[in-house]
C-alpha cells in the first residue's frame, strides 16, 4: 500500500468520499469536507499500515472530520432544519431540478432513521460497502452491522410507507397516488 499516493487515491475514492458526504451531511456542498478529508491523509499517510482497504480509511477520516466538526460548531440542529424542509418550497432551482419525488421522500426517509441507522444505510445501500469495510469504518463487528442494516431497511420501509409509498409484488416501491385504478 506504500506505493499509493494520496494523489492515485483521490482518483479512485474522491466519488465515494462525497458521496458518502453528501448523504451524511445532506448537502450537496461538500468539496470543502472532501479537500478537508484529504488533507488529514495526507498528514496521516505515515500512519496508515495497510489494515484496511485506503476506501474505508477515507470514509472513517471523512466520517470523523463531520462529527468533529458537527459537535464542535453544534450545527445538527441548522442542518436538521435544511434537511426536513420541503424542497418544493426551496428557492434553490437547483434541487427542484435534479431530484425528483422519489429521490426527495427517499432522503427524507434516510434523515428520519437514527443516526446509526442512517449511517449503515449509506454505507451498505448507498455507496455499497460490504459488511466487513462498515464495520471498520463503524468500529463494531460485521454480524452487528448486518444487524443494524436489517433494522435499518425495515425502518426506512416503514417510514416510506408512512409517507404513502407501497411495495408492489416486484419490490419496486411506488407512491400510492400512481397507482392505477
Amino acid at each position: 500500500m506504500k506505493n499509493h499516493t494520496i494523489e492515485e487515491w483521490f482518483q479512485l475514492y474522491e466519488r465515494d468520499i462525497t458521496s458518502y458526504l453528501t448523504y451524511y451531511t445532506g448537502s450537496t456542498d461538500v468539496e470543502d469536507l472532501v479537500q478537508e478529508t484529504f488533507m488529514i491523509a495526507m498528514k496521516k499517510m505515515a500512519g496508515f499500515k495497510g489494515q484496511s482497504h485506503p476506501k474505508t480509511w477515507l470514509i472513517s477520516i471523512a466520517r470523523n472530520k463531520v462529527v468533529d466538526d458537527y459537535r464542535r460548531r453544534k450545527v445538527w440542529e441548522k442542518i436538521k432544519h435544511l434537511v426536513f424542509r420541503d424542497p418544493k418550497n426551496s428557492n434553490e432551482l437547483e434541487e427542484q431540478t435534479i431530484l425528483n419525488q422519489e429521490i426527495v421522500q427517499l432522503y427524507k426517509a434516510i434523515n428520519q432513521l437514527p443516526p446509526r441507522y442512517k449511517e449503515v444505510v449509506i454505507l451498505r445501500g448507498i455507496l455499497e460497502l460490504t459488511p466487513k469495510e462498515v464495520s471498520e469504518v463503524l468500529k463494531s463487528t460485521v454480524n452487528h452491522v448486518n444487524v443494524m442494516f436489517h433494522r435499518a431497511l425495515k425502518r426506512l420501509r416503514e417510514i416510506l410507507v408512512e409517507e404513502g409509498f407501497t411495495y408492489e409484488e416486484s419490490g419496486e416501491l411506488t407512491r400510492e397516488s400512481e397507482k392505477p385504478s
